[in-house]
């Protein structure tokens, strides 16, 4: 009887033991259909957000999910199920709650990129207060230079005459910061002339005349030596009110023209430059064209909110609608969008591809990199060049080697353009170097193109993967010596030819107007 009764006991207390053991199995397999379906859910949800997948994927791609889910959730909640379908279930679940994982990290990251550039940019007028540079460390830190500005309390500063409501209104506005008095001379140039020689201890003037002059290849600027025997002692920013200028389209089945901005320093997208890259994209949707038309840097053309002229690549210090409200007067065509980018974004753009082969028509060695003279004496040869970043930024920047000067570099950096553009192209590329791409750029590219619009490239893309045909016109111009605004003095400029700004327009309109039927 007493073994019996402890059998009885064992095998009651074994029974326990299944049973626990089965209600433990049930809430694991549960508890795993539950996060299946929230990430489902998720990655779903974000993959109709973002809307870069046509239909006909979209569709059968949450057909396919829920044939899956319709066997995986109701088997992995079952009590009594059979023990062999559930697990099948579960590995099932268990390979797709990672590939969930590793799409809504995909998803949630070109969100981000995507809101992230199409933020636009805030413009600001930047003003100067200029002191000699005689050795001392300059502040960095903004309450270190506000001590600084304290020593000018009292002393009479050197400006010059200007009818420019926006400069008046920055000089009233250090007044406010700190009690100094102008002393007016003719022209920007004067300051800083009377600043060297000790006629002030500090000037005031706009950062686009400093920054020109201070960059000019005058000889008579030159001599002056800004850059070593000056520097900004502090800042006054006064923001733009511009009006905006662009207008928006059907991306996918109207034409656009995109003025691609390409400043001269590393760094920040949103401090305002002087501009060497000057480039209009007319991207034909229907039959896959794109157009690309270079305008030198130095072309003279008309500021509108200054009522003044200068070169086209001074007109970005005061904001980019002011770029492109000037290309817009001076060539008569509507600009939908801009892109905005500077030598960081072509560098890293470049290294997260894997680099990029151009070809040069000339044996050449790079020289004038101000800046990054570590990019100077590279050896070019003529044929295909295999290259990185910087030396991709060196074949863009290079002019002092070419007796065409800066309409060769332009055809350079059109090169430079196509050979990204094809290589971001190419379904390899994108598949494996996404999320590099995306880290390169993101914090060096601006556009005016909503997350909309540019969902709606990326979708137009997967469905017809078109093979886009390039083409590439630069706009050439006469030498010339006129007057520059932000200079204040005459300096070298280039002159435009109606001849060839017709012929250029020709071409802009002929791609914009391409349909399927004539082209």
């Amino acid at each position: 009887m007493r073994k019996d009764r402890q059998k009885e006991i064992m095998a009651q207390l074994e029974a326990e033991k299944r049973a626990s053991r089965k209600v433990k199995g049930i809430a694991f397999f549960r508890t795993l259909a539950v996060i299946y379906t929230i990430l489902a859910c998720a990655f779903i949800a974000l993959l109709c957000w973002l809307n870069v997948l046509p239909a006909k994927y979209l569709y059968s791609g949450i057909g396919l999910l829920a044939v899956a889910s319709i066997f995986i959730v109701p088997v992995m909640f079952s009590r009594n199920g059979i023990k062999s379908r559930r697990n099948a279930a579960a590995i099932i679940a268990v390979l797709l709650i990672g590939v969930f994982g590793v799409g809504t990290y995909y998803l949630a990251d070109t969100l981000d990129f995507l809101d992230n550039i199409s933020q636009g940019i805030a413009a600001t007028e930047d003003y100067y207060v200029v002191v000699r540079n005689e050795g001392t460390a300059e502040a960095e830190a903004e309450g270190a230079a506000e001590a600084d500005i304290s020593t000018l309390a009292g002393q009479t500063i050197g400006t010059y005459m200007s009818h420019d409501l926006a400069y008046s209104e920055a000089k009233s506005k250090l007044q406010g910061e700190v009690s100094v008095e102008y002393a007016y001379v003719d022209t920007a140039k004067d300051t800083i002339v009377k600043l060297l020689n000790g006629e002030y201890n500090a000037i005031f003037l706009s950062a686009a005349s400093y920054e020109s002059m201070k960059s000019s290849s005058d000889t008579e600027m030159e001599a002056l030596n800004i850059a070593e025997k000056t520097k900004v002692l502090y800042t006054v920013s006064m923001p733009i009110e511009s009006e905006d200028r662009t207008s928006s389209v059907d991306v996918t089945k109207e034409s656009f023209n995109i003025y691609i901005s390409g400043s001269d320093m590393e760094g920040s997208i949103d401090i305002p430059n002087r501009t060497d890259v000057n480039m209009i994209a007319t991207v034909n949707p229907i039959t896959h064209e794109v157009l690309l038309t270079s305008i030198p840097r130095d072309y003279y053309v008309q500021l509108p909110s200054k009522g003044a002229s200068d070169k086209l690549t001074h007109s970005s210090l005061y904001g980019i609608q002011e770029s492109i409200g000037a290309i817009e007067n001076q060539l008569g065509i509507d600009i939908n969008y801009y892109l905005r980018v500077n030598y960081s974004t072509v560098m890293k753009l470049v290294d997260a591809i894997g680099g990029i082969e151009i070809e040069s028509d000339r044996d050449f060695y790079t020289s004038g990199m101000k800046g990054m003279p570590e990019l100077n004496g590279h050896h070019f040869v003529k044929g295909i060049n295999k290259v990185d970043g910087k030396l991709a930024l060196a074949f863009c920047r290079e002019r002092h080697s070419f007796p065409e000067g800066d309409m060769k570099r332009n055809e350079n950096q059109q090169q430079v353009m196509e050979a990204i553009i094809k290589k971001c192209t190419k379904s390899t590329t994108i598949l494996t170097k996404y999320t590099a791409l995306l880290d390169a750029v993101k914090d060096n590219l601006a556009t005016n193109m909503t997350t909309d619009e540019m969902s709606s490239i990326v979708k137009m893309q997967i469905d017809q993967m078109p093979d886009w045909k390039i083409s590439k016109q630069s706009i050439k111009g006469t030498n010339g010596f006129e007057y520059c605004y932000a200079l204040g003095f005459n300096a070298s400029t280039v002159d435009a030819i109606p001849e060839e700004e017709m012929k250029a327009l020709d071409k802009i309109v002929k791609v914009s107007e391409n349909t399927l039927e004539n082209s």
